[in-house]
């Protein structure tokens, strides 16, 4: 099994996987405030169809032009996404996306990349003890124990920016998707800019591909039903672990492994 869940990665972690993915759009930036920005965008927007994904991700970007930070600091994004209830993407409303980017350029305007503040913020928030066990931040004793950064920047957006995760048990499926991007370095597809975090405690994304083969494959046992059990926290920190057999040191690659297998046979 060992062999297969390398060959499998070494397959999938390619340029050509760029392709059909959101991750393809950070690659088109050149400065980090850019890149951080529009991966943090397609990958929360990472919902659904892939060819809806793409086409929605790209309908923002060509309202932002080239430099898509300049955009939403200087608030022009309030004229695409004015304060209504009608949906702009799924369930995402335009004052959805207001709010979402209403947070991001909140930060930007700070004068840091959203990878410098949330740096900041992990840091500080690491190292007061007072939060040790608060469930929000911290991973269960199955692991390592330190804190969750998808949580910590789930923190930072209101619960009515439906877009980011905010439950306790959620696996935060996106946001582990854009610290994949950001994190994992030597590769065609994630862009290895945050050196500030380790690999090794990156989850994987609980995509319903993942899913589907870790289950297939006896990695995850299937609910009492039979199907996969609902993706939670707690299944991504159990996967993740198993994943170590095989990647000790970057765990996440399995990702590609998993991911790459499913959509092949969807």
């Amino acid at each position: 099994m060992a062999f297969q869940m390398q060959a499998l990665a070494d397959k999938y972690e390619s340029a050509d996987f760029l392709k059909n993915d959101p991750s393809q759009f950070m690659h088109r930036y050149s400065s980090i405030k850019d890149i951080e920005l529009v991966a943090f965008l397609a990958a929360n927007l990472a919902f659904g169809r892939r060819e809806q994904i793409l086409s929605h991700v790209q309908m923002i970007l060509d309202k932002a032009g080239s430099w898509p930070a300049e955009w939403v600091l200087g608030g022009k994004y309030k004229s695409f996404f004015p304060d209504s209830d009608k949906s702009f993407y799924r369930m995402f409303s335009l004052k959805t996306m207001r709010i979402f980017f209403d947070v991001i350029r909140s930060i930007l305007q700070k004068g840091q990349t959203l990878g410098d503040f949330f740096h900041a913020e992990f840091k500080k928030i690491s190292e007061d003890s007072s939060l040790e066990t608060n469930p929000q931040f911290t991973k269960e004793r199955t692991n390592s124990g330190c804190v969750f950064l998808s949580k910590v920047i789930a923190s930072f957006f209101p619960k009515e920016c439906s877009i980011i995760p905010h439950g306790e048990s959620s696996a935060d499926k996106r946001l582990q998707m854009f610290l994949r991007w950001m994190v994992r370095d030597s590769s065609p597809v994630d862009m290895g800019l945050w050196k500030w975090y380790k690999k090794t405690d990156l989850l994987l994304p609980l995509d319903t591909h993942v899913m589907q083969e870790a289950t297939r494959l006896g990695f995850l046992q299937p609910s009492s039903s039979g199907k996969c059990r609902a993706a939670s926290l707690k299944t991504a920190i159990e996967l993740t672990d198993k994943m170590r057999q095989y990647f000790p040191e970057d765990p996440a690659r399995a990702d590609f492994a998993l991911f790459g297998l499913g959509v092949d046979k969807a």
